[in-house]
């Protein structure tokens, strides 16, 4: 059973932004999962778990993995969560038109309510921006062909 962790409207550059949640994963680990338009700009996702551990995951026009039988790609990133930390900051970067990431914005989430679980970062392109606000234009992370060893 999924649920959504956030969604986003507002800025051009983001507004439509889907964050699902599955609890698929180990109850110490977490999984992001970015998916976009393979004709879009490169995204970003920067997740800082702490001052030492940083991970990054890129989707896009030239980043991450053709989605079968559709128009999107997606790319992933697992890592660890301490309980000891009580916020992961998550950092959304967007390409623009010489490829060069500006930040778009940034949005803390609580440890307690990611850990544990698969989040698929539904990112579309601004010129539809309402296209992952339906159900059945979001993948799950079985529909990716994601389980728990990959």
């Amino acid at each position: 059973m999924s649920s959504i962790l956030d969604s986003f409207v507002g800025n051009e550059d983001i507004s439509g932004v889907v964050i699902e949640k599955f609890p698929d994963q180990p109850p110490n680990m977490v999984r992001v999962v970015i998916e976009t338009n393979v004709n879009s700009y490169t995204k970003n996702l920067t997740i800082h778990v702490n001052k030492d551990r940083v991970y990054t995951v890129y989707c896009g026009y030239r980043n991450g993995i053709p989605f079968r039988g559709g128009g999107t790609k997606y790319n992933q990133v697992s890592f660890e969560v301490d309980d000891t930390r009580p916020n992961v900051l998550f950092s959304f970067w967007k390409a623009r038109n010489f490829g060069l990431l500006e930040r778009v914005t940034e949005r803390n989430y609580s440890v307690a309510s990611i850990k544990g679980n698969t989040l698929i970062v539904s990112w579309p392109n601004r010129n539809n921006p309402r296209q992952f606000a339906l159900k059945q234009n979001r993948h799950t992370p079985s529909q990716l062909g994601l389980n728990l060893s990959n």
